[in-house]
């Protein structure tokens, strides 16, 4: 039994997870200046969640065990919206020096001029036409007149180079170095930045002052400057040493990331299976690339506290540690493989009976070889930086290798079962309740009222999870669902609506249906061929005829009687025959060109009745002398396709298709195709067979 943990906190780090205190105790003691010394400003550098503040406050913590020292927590945060930073600032440090002193007279002198100095340039930001920095008398003469009478009731207070040295002399009296310690600058607005650094370029001279920063150079550049290498030039005008935080070995990192799972899993009291130990290792590896920073970490082990015990015992425990990691570093990814399962699994979400055979049909249903549907994540990720994308694609081998596939005993995700469990159990929304998902199942009346009122989308998400739950629920009225479906599949038909992904999404889940035996899945499986749409019944067919070993193409396919869609050798010889008699039908009615998947009907027409092609090269000859009809045959072909030789099956004669394309208000378009087809060696190998 799981227990609760508890969240990992965001905040700087009390312990020395990356030895990095060495390094801090040796900056505090050379931050702290001897008497009369020039002010000094020091950068800490490194980009978000490296670790600026854990040091910094490593680096605080030892300045504060010097009692002489006055060490001042500026936090810009806390006044960034009033507009008053630099009087903020030296109202702090004089604050700070009269608290901290006990040298009387002295601190409470050095305290009040810092105040006047404040005070004078708050009275010049507020003339009008002034700011508070690059006074001149220049500057007041250019101002107008009415500035220039708001300047000599002014005069007797006016002079900030006085002002300025009254406050050096007072510091010089002054034992006590100061250090301002400014965090998190970067988080500022870009205003406001640029509004700070001149603040401290104003006072950055004052003796014995040291103003430590932390901030991501690449962000206040940006801030100083509209060109980075500017503004990284005026910040090193104002900082004059900087510190690159020390860079982390991706050994550290991964040590910090193994201990923070470990420490989870005896929190939740979960001990990892054989087959998650396997793996462990390189999902620990994984984590870490796809960490840049030590706060990657907490945030990914802080998903794991809901994730790991939600999925406890139905997902293997690596592939949720990687699978955290993956979608908290690239967001969109986790509505990619929600949305597009099949590009990750190779297949759409499916019930537990489902067999393998079926899981790879779609390659070769569609005319694509094996090898050729695999790594069709690629579409969906980071194209912007390549680093991103390797990793990313690493990173999905792991999830959805081939060979995870067959790993349901694991409960990897890369099976599709256990991928729709990780993301019920994890997510908070777009995921249907399975009790809903049961309810249509049971009424087919509702499952009707519910796919017509979705858009594609909607229709495509629902039939996923239609087809991953059908299993689980044991009241389902197939025969009623697969009526439904086929009358949903024609509308969307005649409506010109059915596109590819819905056809793919409808006929997995009849498949699905069938693979459950109902007490009449003959008739059930009759019904698909009798009346769903060509490109829905011709690959429910396909599978029971591959099934038996009755494709002539590969007769060695067959499977096992228990594995077979449809058992009865006589009943799919009927389905054959009934199914090439409305292919006929079609063709003679002119209509054939309306169906989704014209090239995969033409290809089993041909197959399905002795390899003979001469009524497809009828019927497309027929179809291509008319302008809709040539087009719906032309778009099946793309320049990768008939890189393919088995794609010029369908072509009969390469030169009356391009002519038929000559003759076209299309031919535009498929200039390159004619160029193809007008190729000697083309001609020869379509005339050959």
């Amino acid at each position: 039994m799981t227990s609760h943990p508890t969240f990992l906190h965001d905040q700087p780090a009390a312990d020395d997870a990356f030895g990095r205190k060495p390094f801090a105790e040796n900056l505090a003691r050379s931050l702290v200046l001897s008497n009369n010394s020039p002010g000094l400003v020091v950068g800490i550098e490194g980009e978000w969640g490296s670790g600026k503040s854990t040091l910094i406050g490593f680096i605080t913590k030892h300045l504060r065990e010097n009692r002489k020292t006055i060490v001042i927590d500026f936090n810009p945060w806390m006044v960034s919206t009033t507009g008053v930073l630099v009087e903020a600032l030296i109202g702090q440090i004089a604050a700070s020096i009269n608290k901290n002193t006990n040298e009387g007279q002295n601190g409470i002198d050095v305290s009040q001029k810092l105040l006047n100095y404040a005070s004078l340039l708050i009275s010049l930001k507020y003339i009008p036409g002034f700011s508070w920095i690059g006074l001149t008398a220049e500057d007041a003469i250019n101002a107008g007149q009415k500035t220039l009478d708001d300047i000599k009731k002014l005069l007797p207070n006016l002079d900030l180079t006085q002002k300025k040295n009254e406050v050096i002399k007072a510091l010089q009296k002054l034992e006590h170095p100061i250090i301002v310690i400014i965090d998190d600058l970067d988080r500022l607005p870009a205003e406001e930045i640029r509004i700070m650094i001149q603040a401290i370029k104003a006072v950055a001279d004052f003796p014995q002052i040291t103003y430590l920063l932390a901030y991501d150079p690449n962000i206040i550049a940006r801030a100083l400057a509209e060109n980075e290498k500017s503004g990284l030039s005026y910040l090193e005008k104002i900082v004059q040493v900087a510190y690159p935080l020390p860079p982390l070995s991706r050994r550290q990192l991964k040590r910090f990331a193994d201990g923070k799972i470990q420490e989870l899993l005896k929190q939740l009291n979960i001990t990892l299976r054989t087959y998650e130990k396997d793996r462990y290792e390189e999902a620990i590896v994984l984590m870490t690339q796809l960490s840049r920073h030590p706060r990657d970490v907490i945030r990914i082990t802080n998903r794991l506290c809901l994730s790991l015990p939600a999925t406890h015992g139905e997902v293997n425990a690596a592939d949720v540690v990687v699978f955290e990691a993956l979608t908290q570093r690239f967001p969109a990814l986790r509505k990619a493989i929600h949305k597009h399962s099949a590009d990750f699994t190779g297949h759409f979400y499916r019930g537990d009976l489902i067999s393998e055979q079926d899981a790879f049909d779609w390659g070769m249903l569609i005319g694509s070889r094996k090898d050729e549907a695999e790594h069709t994540w690629l579409k969906h990720l980071p194209e912007d930086d390549d680093h991103d994308l390797q990793i990313a694609n690493k990173t999905c081998l792991f999830l959805f290798e081939k060979k995870a596939r067959n790993g349901v005993d694991d409960l990897r995700i890369a099976d599709p079962d256990q991928l729709a469990r990780l993301l019920s159990l994890t997510s908070i929304e777009e995921v249907p309740e399975v009790k809903d998902i049961h309810k249509l199942l049971i009424e087919p009346e509702e499952l009707e009222k519910e796919l017509n009122r979705e858009d594609s989308e909607g229709k495509l998400l629902l039939l996923n999870w239609l087809s991953a739950y059908a299993p689980s629920c044991d009241e389902r009225d197939i025969k009623g669902c697969i009526n439904k479906l086929t009358k949903i599949s024609q509308k969307l038909t005649s409506d010109s609506l059915l596109t590819k992904e819905l056809a793919r999404g409808i006929t997995d889940l009849m498949i699905h249906l069938l693979r459950l035996e109902p007490p009449n899945y003959e008739q059930c499986f009759q019904d698909i061929v009798h009346n769903s749409p060509l490109s829905i019944s011709v690959i429910v067919l396909f599978i029971a005829v591959k099934n038996q070993g009755k494709w002539i193409i590969r007769p060695s396919d067959k499977v096992d009687t228990e594995q077979q869609l449809i058992t009865s050798s006589e009943l799919v010889d009927q389905a054959i025959s009934i199914w090439l008699d409305r292919v006929r039908k079609s063709i003679q009615e002119n209509n054939l060109f309306q169906e989704i998947y014209l090239h995969m009907i033409l290809y089993r027409f041909a197959q399905f009745g002795g390899n003979d092609y001469s009524e497809v090269y009828a019927a497309i000859d027929r179809m291509c002398r008319t302008e809709d009809g040539l087009d719906a045959f032309l778009k099946d072909f793309t320049q990768e396709s008939l890189a393919r030789d088995s794609h010029f099956t369908l072509i009969e004669d390469a030169e009356k298709l391009a002519q038929y394309i000559r003759s076209s208000s299309i031919a535009k378009d498929y200039k390159w195709l004619i160029e193809v087809l007008s190729r000697e060696e083309i001609i020869q190998k379509i005339r050959n067979g």
